[in-house]
């Protein structure tokens, strides 16, 4: 018998700086999937080509309590926070970040994906952490494209890629605190896969863009699908004639108490009160940008009358 599917959400629309998301967690449906407190889906956005700039610290903001994932499906993102981390990935790869007892963070288009433009497409996820991991020391790690493991899927269904978590033998490297997991299941043409589930774990899948047939039902175009707690197979099915993508994710549901308020999520009111002062009080450090020198074909050219 597979996995009932309990709720479908659509989703509501935010502005995350310039660009347009479609917020799915929370909802008034459901707080967590798992440790998974917070989903924003980045809609596709083309950028045009331009000179790049640098960030000047506009969009920076505060967390405390949580780790970030933010999942590249096409474009390039870079990351600066105030504990003196730097990276960039593009399509494919991931940023994670701990923000632990308290950082700021600063992510946007890399400067190289800045003058080509193209298509940005984007995930972020948040990750409640046990309180015993919330007073450490902010960390950082960015996932390259070709770090992440994948799993041939058989008869030829396509693949699954481990962004969090393990399936068999692939194991993500990226650090979790609680049982966790998160995959990126792509799809051949008309084909089916069915995903194993295990007791004591929350499930849901978030469908980016082409229709999936998920037990059966259809489902697309950002679109987050929960299911029940019984154990059960879960069945993926491409209906159409090019490949399509399902993210599925979830994992073991949090025992201790949970407070969100704003970029914070931590144990009690006194505790988000405690991480507000703590920010005001410039306790989270400053972000110290590195110094952006052009290639001379991109710099700004001055012509002379």
């Amino acid at each position: 018998m597979t996995k009932s599917i309990i709720a479908q959400i659509g989703g509501t629309n935010a502005t995350v700086g310039k660009l347009l998301v479609n917020r799915l967690l929370p909802s008034r449906m459901v707080a967590a999937v798992g440790p998974f407190v917070f989903l924003d889906h980045v809609y596709p956005t083309h950028l045009e080509p331009q000179v790049p700039k640098a960030p000047t610290g506009e969009t920076a903001h505060p967390h405390r309590g949580i780790a970030t994932f933010t999942y590249v499906l096409s474009g390039a993102l870079e990351h600066y926070d105030s504990a003196g981390h730097h990276g960039e990935v593009a399509a494919g790869g991931a940023q994670w970040m701990k923000a632990g007892r308290g950082v700021l963070h600063d992510e946007n288009p890399s400067l190289n994906f800045q003058a080509t433009g193209g298509v940005l497409h984007a995930l972020q996820f948040w990750i409640n952490l046990p309180a015993r991991y919330k007073a450490e020391a902010p960390a950082y790690l960015a996932l390259q494209p070709t770090a992440v493991p994948e799993v041939l899927l058989p008869e030829s269904a396509g693949r699954l890629r481990v962004l969090l978590g393990a399936l068999g033998d692939a194991a993500s490297p990226v650090p979790t605190s609680s049982p966790q997991f998160l995959y990126h299941l792509q799809l051949s043409p008309k084909a089916s896969f069915s995903l194993a589930t295990k007791a004591g774990l929350d499930y849901a899948a978030f469908v980016p863009a082409e229709i999936v047939q998920i037990n059966g039902q259809p489902f697309g175009q950002s679109e987050l699908v929960l299911f029940g707690h019984e154990t059960g197979p879960i069945t993926f099915t491409n209906p159409s004639i090019g490949p399509v993508s399902v993210l599925v994710f979830g994992g073991e549901p949090s025992p201790e108490p949970m407070v969100a308020q704003g970029p914070f999520v931590m144990n009690s009111h006194a505790e988000i009160a405690t991480a507000y002062e703590d920010f005001f009080a410039g306790d989270y450090g400053q972000i110290y940008y590195e110094p952006v020198t052009l290639p001379q074909d991109l710099a700004p050219r001055t012509t002379l009358l």
